[in-house]
């Protein structure tokens, strides 16, 4: 899904594989971004896609299920192995501004995450 702040659909996305680089390369209609500059902040989210969830996000379970991501692998022993999958964010990617730890960006324990977006310097 490609949208903005509100929610409100910016266009089609077009995802290409490259798996002798190991990279991903996600593009969106530059009209749709309007004219970046100084002072604007990009922020993205990585998720796998469920589309029978009313968000089309797929959840989470204590451990890995079929259509479900795991917060631990069985036998886990990681406080996040304890919290409620429901709580978890909805994230399994995201880009950090510098200075900013993906694993504690991402950390449901001290309460909700918040992601931090990349500034346009």
């Amino acid at each position: 899904m490609f949208v903005d702040a509100a929610n409100r659909p910016l266009g089609t996305v077009a995802v290409t594989a490259n798996q002798a680089t190991r990279s991903i390369l996600v593009s969106v209609p530059k009209a749709a971004l309007g004219q970046p500059g100084t002072g604007w902040v990009f922020t993205v989210a990585l998720h796998g896609q469920d589309g029978f969830s009313t968000d089309q996000a797929r959840g989470f379970a204590p451990t890995p299920q079929p259509f479900l991501f795991g917060l631990c692998a069985p036998g886990g022993t990681s406080p996040i192995c304890g919290i409620d999958p429901g709580t978890a964010p909805k994230v399994t990617d995201t880009v950090t501004p510098a200075g900013v730890d993906q694993a504690t960006e991402l950390n449901p324990i001290p309460g909700p995450a918040t992601l931090h977006g990349v500034p346009v310097p």
